[in-house]
């Protein structure tokens, strides 16, 4: 097992210094594999706390599941890439009844993205012969490359070589994003596919070349099986950008696209029950309440009280983003760890300001790209405002878009600085 460690450990070397998926233009080298390093060495102790504390959670249920594939691919190599490909029948109804959390517990297919996690370890596991390090380090490098490919989105939009200033990097070590995105879990590939999705479509938005839209279309299809209604959130944005690549203002052209999308689709919900998202989120409310109290939650709060109408919906989007943002609040800080969780809360604020701060001093106008990451990250939290009724679970589930959010404001309020002290010099 150790020899195996080995060999993946002299990969991801040869990956280092022969790709540019983990590199950074401008940064120095050791940069991303210290970042790895820190990275692992947390995942393994999150999932030893998790072991201890909740036996392993999704972590487990990913890897027991994983091994369940590997001992199947050793016996039956057809029938576990029928399961790969999603070829389910009669002959594989015994398996799938031993599986932990594969099935898909009556939230549906496009629902159920820990299947795409498993497949992504069972197919890793031909290589890895399960050993839990190697998930743990390839789970890592794909947070990472997503990571990279989000930073460069959201800085190279001044100019083709993307400046990404050094504070950027600490993104990675804030408390909710190192957690979820260093652990055998569904966030690091979401990173990944997130990440490479925005940083293709920007690349290939701008140059049209057809290996950028091969990429392209691959990584989304990637975003599509682990997470396919967040990228719903980015398509009116992408649609605009497509049409319109040079906008003289951004912001006002982004936030009319939302806004025309928003009324269509609460329009078309009248008609159609599928675009009732008023109705669709109070549903999922319902449906992650009844599971909290299955499960006995130990975080179970009263989430945003709306009813499914268009109205109670709209008068409540204030309530659902601030519900999000700032969860847990002082008083619910029962214990240690809660702590820097609600320091991150304030993190958003306080950039969002400094950025308004420099913005308007020098009338410095967001890009497009932080344009489209700030609206994408307020849909997220919004969604997750008005859906979770969990802290723990709201914690997780809201981290990319707060993510976005960070990065976006950190930018605008990066360029913006720079741009008074370039001036100031220049008198």
């Amino acid at each position: 097992m150790t020899m195996i460690v080995f060999l993946h450990i002299l990969v991801l070397i040869i990956l280092f210094y022969r790709t540019s998926f983990l590199k950074i233009k401008g940064v120095p080298g050791w940069y991303l594999p210290c970042l790895l390093l820190l990275k692992v060495a947390g995942g393994f102790f999150i999932a030893n706390y998790y072991m201890s504390t909740y036996q392993g959670g999704d972590m487990q249920g990913y890897m027991a599941d994983t091994v369940a594939f590997y001992n199947l691919f050793l016996e039956n190599p057809m029938l576990f890439f029928k399961m790969m490909l999603g070829m389910e029948n009669e002959s594989t109804q015994l398996f799938i009844n031993n599986l932990t959390i594969w099935p898909d517990n009556g939230y549906g297919f496009l629902f159920n993205d820990a299947r795409t996690v498993v497949r992504f370890h069972a197919l890793l596991s031909i290589f890895s012969g399960t050993n839990e390090w190697v998930h743990l380090l390839w789970s890592n490098v794909l947070s990472i490359m997503g990571m990279n490919a989000l930073l460069q989105f959201i800085f190279s939009s001044r100019g083709k070589k993307p400046i990404i200033p050094h504070a950027a990097f600490l993104v990675f070590f804030l408390p909710n994003v190192f957690i979820w995105s260093s652990t055998i879990l569904k966030e690091p590939l979401l990173l990944f596919a997130m990440g490479m999705t925005l940083r293709y479509f920007q690349l290939w938005n701008n140059n049209r070349r057809p290996i950028y839209l091969v990429g392209l279309l691959l990584f989304t299809g990637c975003f599509v099986l682990i997470k396919s209604f967040w990228l719903l959130v980015f398509l009116p944005g992408f649609f605009i950008w497509m049409f319109k690549r040079d906008m003289n203002k951004p912001l006002q052209t982004m936030s009319i696209t939302y806004f025309v999308t928003l009324v269509l689709v609460l329009v078309g919900g009248i008609f159609f029950p599928v675009l009732d998202v008023p109705a669709l989120l109070f549903g999922q409310q319902l449906n992650m309440w009844r599971f909290a109290v299955f499960m006995h939650a130990g975080s179970l709060v009263h989430t945003v009280s709306f009813a499914p109408t268009i109205t109670s919906f709209l008068l409540h989007i204030p309530d659902a983003f601030s519900f999000a943002l700032f969860q847990p609040w002082p008083c619910q800080l029962a214990k240690w760890y809660h702590f820097p969780l609600f320091l991150e809360n304030l993190i958003f604020p306080l950039i969002f300001f400094l950025a308004l701060y420099f913005a308007w001093r020098k009338r410095e106008m967001p890009s497009a790209e932080v344009v489209l990451a700030a609206i994408a990250g307020i849909i997220i939290l919004v969604v997750c405002g008005f859906t979770t009724p969990v802290i723990g679970s709201l914690i997780r589930f809201r981290m990319p878009g707060l993510l976005l959010l960070i990065l976006a404001f950190y930018s605008w309020h990066y360029f913006s600085s720079k741009s008074n002290i370039s001036k100031k010099e220049g008198n």
